[in-house]
């Protein structure tokens, strides 16, 4: 999903303007209500401030009546009355107006964040794998950072807005004195657009450098072990402070640019109000009370052309931010993973035909392999590191598409199958054990609401895990921690074969999963296996040829190539790789 689909559409880049014009277009309501409460509040603060002048000169020149707008006149005790009640309606339109505001900005952050999740899910697993570490909290960073376009959008249409209404009274009271200080506003302010452009190329140059801080810091993370292990705390320490440093040098220089708009602004208005005050001496005005009403009126309107000002720097500052965002989200979409409309009933064979796949053109990681899995079969897969074992694992799980060749469901080919109904049937266990905070329950179930808390019970059970998941302090409702830190390697790779076997699927692939375990453990999911033979498919992806040993036939890959496909028997006097293996496991 794209943020600018409009434009995306084209194969065009939207402007600046018009990428800002399409976050808000979703928010046309909130926009036009923000709009009428700013400009009616103004008007009416502007009407207050003209009344509150007049009615203080009136007094201090011991008048009984003062004028209001044009010829009407009013008792001063009238006078201040109405000054009460504009200002009780002032506050009610400044209090919708900070209502409807905060509405639009976090709607537009909710809807940026779904976009970002539905896009990055929709996408394909290449391009999902393909991401560094970090992207995603760097890209939700982004989208919270992208509400800042909305905010300092609502801000322009605020102060803006409200500056109009009281310009516009301004010109009612005296047209003369009003029209020369905007026009000197104008001139003066015309000399803050070069400083905008340049906030606008630092903010860009910042959100860079803060994207490759948020990935260094990301990798500290899941690389901690291998830090602590080799010692190298001072360099990663080190390549830390590099990035937080240059962070740190962009954003300063991002501030110091931005911090010199107020007060560069603040100047220029001033020296607009001088332009303004000489121009009545020369040319001469008429009243007092209008002089000092319109002198109020002018620096009143300067706190909102402040306001304005530094609006829309925050939105300059904030365009890169929502930029780079689209830029992901069309590549996500453009990337997006391909579903078939076949809905396969049942997973009975799978076959590979001449299948190859290469993750660079000249590089294939796989050669032509070609071979048949019958239905209930354990099959074992075994080769060297390199081999193409754990990419063979991702093209039978539909995940990649083969460069050449096919994997057949009972002679339909894989791409062309629904992915829901072969989701349905197929299962996965990875050789690390990947938990999320929550219960046992939740880690088996998996977001999966058709798996019921009997199919927990009957998984846990065949994954020889139902004893010791009673003997947790609440059972499957036993909170786990964050990564399932409560449990033991081997309960937390037992606990993801329970995950697998929860969905009652067809076809199971295990992708070395007694690798790091115990022989207690590895023993545990041996008989599981076992109890599957005939009911459920399975291949199995293995080093320790203890697991390997007790499948029906056995897939050997070497160099990308299927070297054999026979039964542990025929391997041991025709495979010289599995007689390798038996020996240095000691199976001889």
């Amino acid at each position: 999903m794209k943020l600018f689909p409009k434009w995306a559409a084209k194969n065009s880049t939207p402007s600046k303007w018009r990428r800002v014009l399409e976050l808000v277009r979703p928010q046309c309501r909130r926009v036009l209500c923000l709009s009428i409460t700013s400009f009616a509040g103004g008007s009416v603060e502007a009407l207050f401030l003209v009344v509150v002048t007049r009615t203080a000169l009136a007094i201090a020149d011991g008048k009984d009546t003062t004028g209001v707008i044009a010829a009407q006149r009013l008792p001063v005790g009238g006078a201040i009355a109405v000054a009460a009640g504009l200002l009780v309606i002032r506050l009610l339109l400044a209090m919708w107006g900070v209502v409807t505001s905060t509405g639009l900005a976090l709607s537009t952050l909710a809807t940026l964040r779904t976009r970002l999740s539905d896009a990055f899910l929709g996408s394909s697993w290449a391009t999902q794998q393909g991401e560094p570490a970090g992207q995603l909290q760097s890209l939700a960073g982004l989208a919270s950072a992208g509400v800042g376009v909305l905010q300092s959008f609502s801000s322009i249409i605020a102060a803006g807005l409200n500056l109009a209404a009281l310009v516009a009274v301004s010109v009612v009271v005296d047209p003369f004195a009003t029209i020369v200080v905007v026009a000197a506003v104008g001139v003066l302010g015309s000399v803050l657009g070069p400083l905008r452009s340049r906030i606008r190329a630092h903010a860009k140059i910042t959100v860079d450098a803060g994207i490759q801080y948020n990935t260094a810091l990301s990798e500290l993370s899941s690389l901690g072990l291998e830090m602590q292990t080799y010692g190298v705390r001072p360099a990663f320490a080190h390549r830390l402070a590099h990035f937080s440093g240059h962070e740190t040098f962009v954003r300063r220089r991002a501030n110091v640019l931005q911090g010199m708009v107020t007060p560069v602004y603040t100047t220029l208005a001033y020296s607009a109000l001088l332009v303004g005050l000489g121009a009545a001496a020369l040319v001469g005005v008429g009243e007092l009370s209008t002089l000092g009403a319109v002198m109020l009126v002018m620096m009143r309107s300067l706190s909102y052309g402040q306001q304005l000002q530094s609006a829309s720097v925050g939105l300059v500052s904030s365009i890169p931010s929502i930029e780079r965002l689209d830029e992901v989200l069309i590549r996500y979409d453009a990337n997006a993973a391909t579903n078939g409309h076949v809905v396969v009933s049942s997973v009975g064979q799978v076959s590979a035909k001449a299948l190859a796949f290469a993750y660079l053109d000249d590089q294939p990681v796989l050669k032509e392999l070609t071979f048949l899995i019958k239905t209930g079969e354990v099959v074992g897969v075994v080769g060297p590191s390199g081999a193409g074992k754990s990419t063979l694992v991702q093209l039978l799980l539909g995940l990649r598409e083969p460069t050449s060749g096919a994997i057949e469901i009972d002679g339909i080919n894989l791409r062309d199958v629904d992915r829901a109904s072969w989701n349905s049937r197929v299962a996965f266990v990875a050789q690390d054990a990947t938990l999320f905070t929550g219960t046992v329950a939740d880690n088996i179930r998996f977001f999966r609401s058709t798996v019921s808390d009997s199919d927990l019970r009957d998984a846990a059970t065949q994954a020889n895990l139902l004893n010791e998941i009673e003997h947790l302090p609440d059972g499957f409702d036993t909170f786990l921690g964050e990564r399932g830190t409560r449990l033991s390697g081997g309960q937390r790779q037992r606990l993801s074969i329970a995950r697998a076997l929860a969905g009652r699927p067809e076809f199971l692939i295990l992708d070395e999963p007694t690798s790091a375990l115990d022989s207690h453990s590895e023993a545990l999911i041996r008989d599981t296996i076992a109890s599957l033979r005939s009911k459920v498919t399975v291949v199995i992806i293995a080093h320790r040829m203890s697991t390997i040993d007790m499948c029906d036939r056995i897939i050997v890959i070497e160099q990308g190539q299927m070297t054999a496909f026979e039964t542990p028997e025929v391997l041991r006097s025709t495979s010289g790789f599995y007689r390798l293996a038996l020996e240095r496991s000691g199976m001889t």
